[in-house]
């Protein structure tokens, strides 16, 4: 009999979730809860120490992992082949709240046995998609350019957009650092808008999972002093563009799916993606 042994998070471990993603989604993307690019963007974390995760392996093959934030949330992947391991990681986590496909019915029903239930009230987030073959030439107002992080853009301009435009934020640059050293951070796919007196006006920070030809962005934000002007349109389209031309033949791009947030789903589904799946949201009463 096999055995199933646990151990906790260690350095490096990131490239193992993210390889585990590479694998699932190759075989059937159904079964994949976290994307690639939103596991790599968890490099964010890793500063931080609100956070705690724990690996399950079988015969030294990863087979499911728990990551908790706040030590109340958790995220969750197992391999379809060992959905019961989900009942391990909620008693390891005893979380107040995760998320989880409409369709994943054996863990909804794991989830309602730990004492979980949907909340149809609390926010939820949506996976949306789009092909490559057409991507429209971006346009920019007078003065604004567009460039990568791999053309020398500054570090510290880049950096401080991110924690305006997601204000309060944590992305100090010794983070910003931290995601630029993961694998598989690209510098040239870390697209920028530069305004006119040479700071970073918005951005789009794109991951590329070569092994099947996905780029996910992720996060995009804006400079609140230079909103409304179609800048992240713009970056969007550069960030699709140069994920076409390194090979990739779709991108994914999450946001919140409810009333309550709907700018970011309305700027997505003007760059052309569509909902692929949506999450949703069960809480511990």
């Amino acid at each position: 009999m096999a055995l199933i042994e646990s151990r906790a998070y260690a350095d490096g471990d990131l490239r193992l979730l993210l390889e585990l993603e590479q694998e699932l989604w190759r075989a059937d993307p159904g079964d994949v809860e976290h994307t690639f690019g939103e596991i790599a963007f968890w490099s964010q974390r890793l500063p931080q120490s609100d956070w705690e995760a724990r690996l399950w392996f079988e015969d030294g093959e990863l087979v499911g992992w728990g990551w908790m934030l706040r030590g109340d949330e958790l995220e969750v992947q197992v391999r379809p082949t060992h959905r019961s391991l989900v009942d391990d990681i909620l008693d390891w986590g005893r979380p107040a709240t995760t998320a989880v496909h409409p369709h994943a019915a054996d863990a909804i029903a794991r989830l309602r046995a730990h004492g979980l239930e949907h909340d149809p009230s609390a926010p939820w987030m949506r996976c949306n998609i789009r092909g490559l073959d057409d991507v429209p030439e971006p346009s920019l107002p007078s003065g604004y350019r567009l460039r990568t992080i791999a053309d020398g853009a500054d570090l510290a301009s880049r950096s401080a957009c991110h924690r305006a435009a997601f204000h309060p934020s944590r992305f100090t640059d010794v983070v910003y650092d931290t995601v630029r050293s993961a694998w598989p951070y690209r510098p040239d796919l870390d697209c920028v808008v530069e305004a006119p007196d040479g700071g970073i006006a918005a951005y789009t920070l794109a991951w590329f999972d070569e092994v099947n030809a996905v780029g996910e962005l992720e996060p995009v934000g804006t400079h609140p002093d230079h909103q409304r002007l179609g800048l992240a349109r713009a970056v969007n389209f550069d960030a699709l563009r140069r994920l076409r031309d390194a090979g990739a033949r779709t991108a994914l791009v999450a946001c919140r799916g409810d009333d309550a947030y709907p700018i970011p789903a309305r700027l997505y589904e003007a760059v052309g993606f569509r909902e692929l799946t949506r999450y949703l949201t069960f809480v511990r009463p």
